[in-house]
């Protein structure tokens, strides 16, 4: 026992001092930044956790905060360490202007790489251009007409599971969960050439899906969650075996293992299409996105420098699984939530969507449907899947405003001073929804607001549909027209097999956030989980 002891002690004065170095540098970062007298803050209840407590049991905390501080304030996370929340329009195009500044913290990169590897989700800068230069291919509009239709056989498959339920008395669907499987199966399919059968309830066991549940749907995936963002925040915390370390490990050696044997087959299928002077000729069959990024990236003539590693290759896999799954399936949850609640929109896109003679529609056919454009966007307006990004000041900047604020200093202010260190809050559903941008009724689901948007619209930073939903500049989302299309494809699908009706009142349904996502949940459920109840009736559309 003494031999223990001996080795035990000093880990715990060294971690403990370590906690105090650091908070201290939190300590002297919020003494000495520039932010400090300038911008209202809401009480800290808490020194070590800050507000974080308040933010994580509610997930409106911010908006309320919002409509009390205004546009620009300051609260506190983690050993009460200041962050900037601004939904300052001005400010947040500023910001996505320039990526060599407002980058991705070393936090959330050190979390991404322990989780997924060195893919496109934790590279920053160079690094970053190359991964986009190499995955652009594989997610323009030409290859997204090609996959559109494993979009559609999956979507099918999902009807013919509700409507064998249905038949089978069970009118009530947990209807998240089925689409969850159906995305699951497409970003294998679509992703990189793999079968999930999630939809196939006499699959057994994937080794690949369980390996991705372990890492993020396991029951005690919050817990492991903070104990990892623990261990970034002190690298010391990495040598000690805390609660979720080996589930890491084992996870992601079998993830790694997997990808390697994927990426292998994909290799193997596209030399056989080589030509004498080693370029590859064609794709044939193999149109996934990994099968276009890694043609890209064996392109005669590509520098090596501007190559991705293997590494690197086998590291999109979980990337397009964790960007491109959970989302697509929360947000088109979220519409069937809507649909349920206003009918008459329901009926309206029925129609429409009926006006297509084929249950395999083209994504041409899709996007010429006008009023299942404007669900969609609604959808996403109202029930951005991400809730909030963070950035991170590389350098000493000046913040532009939209208009000058008045400081807690009795100064007027046109623009913020940031620090370098400085962490910044870029709350996505705040600048969807502010009644300053969309008017009074900018919170109501309206799709028909679409037929006129309003000039401050224009100004909202967005790559897609003057929405934050995808954010803008060079970290705007990749895989955003996958996600539309994937997303059109299911509605079509599904409000023409059913008539869709709430299960629950409407106030009983709200937002379950897990990290940064989003998700519909029974709030008045015993059991906090995401998850939503609908009653499906089938219209017998064929």
């Amino acid at each position: 026992m003494l031999a223990i002891s001996e080795i035990l002690v000093p880990i715990a004065f060294t971690v403990l001092a370590y906690f105090l170095y650091h908070a201290l540098q939190v300590l002297r970062q919020n003494l000495i930044s520039p932010l400090r007298g300038i911008l209202p803050s809401p009480p800290i209840p808490n020194y070590v956790v800050g507000n974080f407590k308040q933010m994580a049991e509610n997930p409106h905390m911010t908006a309320i905060w919002r409509e009390k501080y205004g546009q620009n304030f300051i609260f506190h996370g983690l050993l009460s360490m200041n962050e900037l929340y601004t939904s300052d329009l001005k400010a947040l195009n500023h910001i996505s202007a320039h990526p060599e500044i407002y980058q991705r913290g070393p936090l959330f990169r050190d979390l991404a790489r322990r989780l997924i590897g060195e893919g496109i989700l934790s590279a920053e800068q160079e690094q970053h251009r190359r991964h986009r230069r190499a995955l652009n291919p594989a997610f323009g509009i030409a290859q997204i007409r090609v996959i559109t239709e494993i979009f559609v056989e999956k979507a099918l498959e999902l009807r013919d599971t509700w409507t064998s339920k249905i038949t089978q008395q069970e009118k009530t669907i947990e209807v998240l969960s089925g689409l969850r499987s159906m995305t699951l199966d497409v970003i294998g399919r679509a992703g990189f050439g793999y079968e999930f059968r999630a939809l196939d309830p006499t699959a057994g066991p994937n080794p690949l899906n369980i390996a991705f549940s372990d890492l993020f749907h396991s029951p005690k995936s919050k817990l492991y969650s903070l104990m990892r963002l623990a261990q970034s925040m002190v690298p010391l915390l990495k040598l000690v075996p805390l609660p979720g370390t080996f589930v890491l490990k084992n996870a992601r050696l079998r993830m790694d293992n997997i990808g390697r044997q994927i990426v292998k087959e994909s290799k193997t299928n596209l030399m056989a299409s080589t030509l004498s002077d080693g370029g590859v000729k064609s794709l044939g069959k193999q149109r996934d996105v990994l099968s276009v990024l890694l043609k890209a990236n064996m392109a005669l003539g590509l520098p090596e420098s501007q190559r991705l590693t293997e590494a690197e290759v086998i590291a999109q896999i979980p990337s397009f699984f964790l960007a491109g799954h959970e989302t697509t399936s929360t947000a088109t949850a979220w519409a069937m939530h809507e649909l349920s609640v206003h009918k008459q929109v329901q009926s309206r896109l029925r129609d429409e969507l009926l006006s297509i003679s084929t249950d395999n529609p083209t994504l041409d056919e899709l996007n010429s449907l006008p009023f299942l454009d404007k669900v969609v966007r609604e959808t996403l307006r109202v029930h951005p899947p991400v809730t909030f990004i963070q950035r991170k000041a590389m350098a000493d900047d000046v913040l532009p405003l939209s208009k000058p604020l008045l400081g807690q200093d009795g100064k007027e202010y046109p623009t913020l001073p940031i620090r370098k260190g400085q962490t910044i809050h870029m709350p996505i559903v705040a600048v969807n929804t502010s009644a300053e941008v969309w008017g009074s009724d900018a919170s109501e689901f309206r799709p028909d607001r679409w037929d006129n948007i309003p000039e401050a619209a224009t100004t909202v930073p967005s790559v897609w549909g003057n929405l934050f939903t995808f954010l803008a500049g060079a970290h705007n989302c990749i895989g955003f027209r996958f996600a539309l299309a994937e997303m059109k494809v299911l509605l079509f699908t599904l409000v023409r097999a059913f008539e869709i009706t709430a299960a629950v009142p409407e106030s009983n349904i709200g937002p379950f956030v897990a990290g940064t996502i989003q998700r519909p949940a029974v709030l008045a459920s015993k059991e906090e989980k995401s998850g939503l109840p609908l009653i499906l009736t089938s219209l017998n559309v064929n």
